[in-house]
């Protein structure tokens, strides 16, 4: 039964555990939420004690009203996570932060302090949830409302809030300061582990992508032994028999043709099957929906497809979405129950997206996520810049989602159907970011900076703000002779003296030392600047965080704990001072702090970008690596198919209908019998030799019967060019190390076969040892090294090695041949082979 009220709202926020396979961005997006919420109610319990304690100001109601509004918005997200849109859970996220934190500021200015913090997080959160566009769109936001947050907070005077709750404000400060600089720096925390864990996760993601394509090889040479081949091998022992009783035995030639042609008609309907389950017609034909209906009528579970605006993708796009989508139906077919039943609905909404559910038994997450069918299918999805993302519990069946993102398919050549709502004022938006960046890429002297112009940036800013008030404190003293100010003038100096200290250490290449330094410079600048400018709070809260979210792409994890653990006792100790509790205080103008923190909203709004865009650059290559891994396979999936359907299948087809003329002219011509069982049988020897040359193409017998050396040196024996293979301490290696070597130099030695020219010779050196390695040499025409490593063969080789751990480097100039090196350190001989 359905559960209502309250209680199934609470039940919402948690919902099924949401898993991203290999990366979990849904779930610590809704936990990252949470926490948020959590920090709301506190402060509307919080409120409402003060106003039930006798705090008597009507405002208290209004600030409460607009907590609970806030609330709202935040569960309004979860329940967006749970529909798995992640963009607009984070676009609402930071729209609630940011009316409500403007709202709140307007007439309660004590609160600006805090509240800068919480306009920015938002943008932390969106870091690795968003593209380019949209986050560019997000910092633009983030910059006008940030502004507009520090105009309003500094310049209006509030609606008198202040002056009866002095201590319950200090109070509140002390809290939530710390509390938003411990979500802030959560942020950079996940996205320091995002940063490392998706190169990770590609890496891993590649050599399984490899390893599929290779066991499907091994499935598909196995299934054409096993199937088709066998049964080539006897017909064309029936054919034989038949020729023999023509002669000797007349009345058997009959029933043993018509065997024959049942035989054929058989073996020709398993490689129709085969070369279906390979690539199936549909899918090329017809696209997507069709194809999917077509294996829904076949499919043991009872399965609905619904289509939502869908048309016709690119190739890549259709191919894996298809066999995601079988990989799960087959999935539900093992283990949902006989009762089980699956609905897939394909939509066309900000790309193409698929929900898969079965009403089956549902298990344990951590079942799904470590499962080799869901990682394959999260595998062809990344690969083509898609997410899946699961939702599962025992007994509650299975929901998967998948999506394609409009920039994935605007990349594939899909023209965006129709503009997006609020596209020109996310335009204007990208532009308003876009000069804010320009301008401080213009400071850093470089579009793609190194970590040092990023300290020195941060240092020099603090060293001219340091000199300039040591000068103004200098001159005050001068004339009002006051020792506070002589003091003050000293610890300016000293800090200027230590920032020229950590300037010498940033140019010396010494990135950790320099970024230790340069947090705690930080710090002690931002201690400093709220003892003597207590309205600087919101400006020294942004220069506390700086440190955390520079050091995100550039610390180890131990270090990166400890610039945390550094910012949030920092968070602690501005607090005080900041509200004006310790010291002595200065009081500038308004636009002196208005300025101050748009300076340092910019530069923590340009570091949470340059993470964002180290986040996706750190994983481009290995991302376009493991796109040109499936897409290769989708290309060698349809000449399997094609070869199937366009050598053997046509021959198999033709020698059924020859054993079926041969029964007919049995009883009306029996002399020209004869010859048509002649042509029969060379119909069966020419379909048996082209499935056995398909078969050995596609995973060799040699390589798996008698290792890499043997199998190679039998590829050398149909060579067009004279081959060489030598072999020095070779033995049996894994599987996945022994095809995808092989298979790279293979497709060297068909490289050279088109293009080393008619006199070259190739030399092959295989060593074992440490690791296992090669050396290919041609003595062909050679080529400039840049064209040799843009072709294709070139790439696959690279992509396939990669794969594995291993290197290729390559050595050619024109006329001078070419000498491929490639290097496996992880590989090691098994034993017991």
């Amino acid at each position: 039964m359905e559960r209502r009220g309250p209680i199934r709202l609470l039940a919402g926020l948690r919902g099924q555990e949401i898993v991203e396979i290999g990366a979990p961005g849904w779930e610590w997006l809704r936990t990252y939420i949470q926490a948020d919420l959590a920090g709301v109610l506190v402060a509307v319990v919080w409120l409402i004690v003060l106003r039930a304690t006798g705090l008597d100001n009507d405002w208290i109601e209004v600030i409460v009203a607009l907590l609970l509004v806030m609330a709202a918005f935040l569960v309004r997200a979860i329940r967006l996570i749970h529909q798995y849109r992640r963009f607009a859970a984070v676009v609402v996220f930071a729209l609630s932060n940011w009316v409500v934190a403007l709202l709140i500021t307007a007439m309660a200015p004590f609160a600006l302090s805090a509240l800068t913090l919480a306009v920015l997080l938002p943008v932390l959160v969106a870091v690795q949830h968003m593209n380019h566009q949209r986050l560019s769109a997000m910092l633009g936001a983030t910059m006008l409302v940030g502004t507009a947050l520090v105009v309003v907070g500094c310049v209006y005077g509030g609606v008198g809030l202040q002056a009866p709750a002095e201590a319950v404000t200090d109070a509140m400060a002390i809290v939530f300061i710390p509390f938003l600089t411990i979500l802030v720096s959560l942020a950079a925390w996940q996205n320091h582990v995002m940063l490392v864990a998706r190169a990770e996760a590609l890496q891993e993601s590649r050599a399984r992508l490899v390893a599929a394509a290779d066991r499907e090889r091994m499935q598909i040479e196995r299934n054409l032994h096993d199937g088709a081949q066998r049964r080539l091998a006897a017909a064309m022992e029936q054919s034989r028999d038949a020729r023999r009783l023509l002669d000797t035995d007349p009345g058997e030639v009959g029933p043993l043709l018509g065997r024959l042609s049942d035989d054929l008609q058989e073996a020709s309907k398993e490689l129709r099957t085969l070369a279906h389950g390979i690539y199936p017609p549909q899918l090329g034909q017809y696209g997507l929906e069709t194809a999917l209906r077509a294996v829904a009528q076949h499919a043991t579970v009872p399965t609905t497809i619904r289509a939502i605006g869908i048309g016709r993708y690119p190739p890549e796009i259709e191919i894996n979405v298809y066999f995601c989508l079988l990989e799960a139906l087959r999935n539900t077919a093992k283990h949902g129950g006989d009762k089980a039943t699956v609905a897939i609905t394909l939509q066309d909404r900000n790309g193409l997206s698929f929900d898969f559910r079965d009403t089956g038994r549902g298990c344990d997450p951590r079942v799904i996520q470590a499962g080799h069918g869901t990682t394959t299918m999260n595998d062809r999805l990344g690969a083509i810049g898609g997410t899946l993302t699961v939702a599962t519990r025992p007994g509650g069946g299975l929901r998967l989602h998948g999506h394609m993102p409009r920039s994935v398919l605007e990349s594939a050549g899909v023209e965006r159907p129709v503009q997006e709502r609020g596209e020109a004022v996310r335009a204007l938006l990208e532009r308003a970011w876009d000069l804010v960046a320009r301008a401080y890429t213009g400071v850093q002297r470089s579009v793609e900076p190194h970590p040092q112009q990023y300290i020195a940036t941060g240092l020099l800013a603090i060293l001219g703000l340091a000199l300039g008030a040591g000068a103004v404190a200098l001159t005050a003293f001068i004339r009002t002779g006051q020792p506070r100010l002589l003091a003050l003038t000293g610890g300016c100096a000293a800090m200027a003296a230590v920032i020229v200290v950590a300037l010498r250490v940033a140019r010396r290449d010494r990135v950790e030392l320099a970024i230790g330094l340069s947090a705690g410079i930080s710090w002690c600048y931002a201690i400093a600047v709220t003892a003597m400018i207590p309205s600087a709070l919101p400006y020294a809260t942004l220069v506390t965080v700086s440190p955390v979210l520079l050091a995100v792409a550039y610390l180890r994890r131990r270090r990166f704990k400890i610039i945390m653990a550094g910012t949030i006792v920092t968070a602690f100790a501005i607090t005080p001072p900041g509200r004006g509790l310790t010291g002595f205080a200065l009081d500038p103008p308004a636009w002196v702090v208005i300025a101050l923190v748009v300076i340092g909203l910019t530069r923590v709004s340009y570091l949470a970008w340059r993470n964002h865009v180290m986040l996706v650059a750190r994983a481009e290559a290995l991302q376009e690596s493991r796109a040109r891994l499936v897409a290769a396979g989708d290309r060698e999936r349809r000449q399997i198919e094609r070869n199937l359907h366009d050598g053997a299948q046509q021959r198999l087809v033709a020698a059924a209908v020859q054993s079926r003329v041969a029964q007919r002219l049995l009883a009306g011509d029996p002399a020209q019998v004869g010859p048509v069982l002649e042509q029969l049988a060379d119909d069966l020897r020419d379909a048996g030799a082209d499935l056995r040359d398909l078969a050995h193409g596609i995973y060799p017998p040699q390589l798996a019967e008698s290792g890499l050396a043997a199998a190679l040196r039998a590829a050398a024996r149909h060579s067009p060019l004279p081959t060489e293979v030598r072999a020095t301490g070779i033995g049996r290696y894994p599987p996945e190390i022994e095809i995808n070597v092989y298979f790279c130099l293979l497709e060297a030695l068909q490289n050279a076969g088109k293009h080393a020219g008619e006199q070259a010779t190739v030399t092959i050196d295989l060593r074992g040892g440490h690791g296992l390695s090669f050396d290919f040499y041609d003595t062909g025409h050679g080529s400039h090294p840049d064209l040799i490593r843009t072709g294709y063969g070139m790439t696959n080789m690279y992509d396939r090695l990669g794969a594995i751990g291993g290197t290729l480097t390559i050595d050619t100039s024109p006329g001078a041949g070419l000498h491929l090196h490639g290097d496996i350190p992880a590989a090691s001989p098994e034993t017991g082979m």
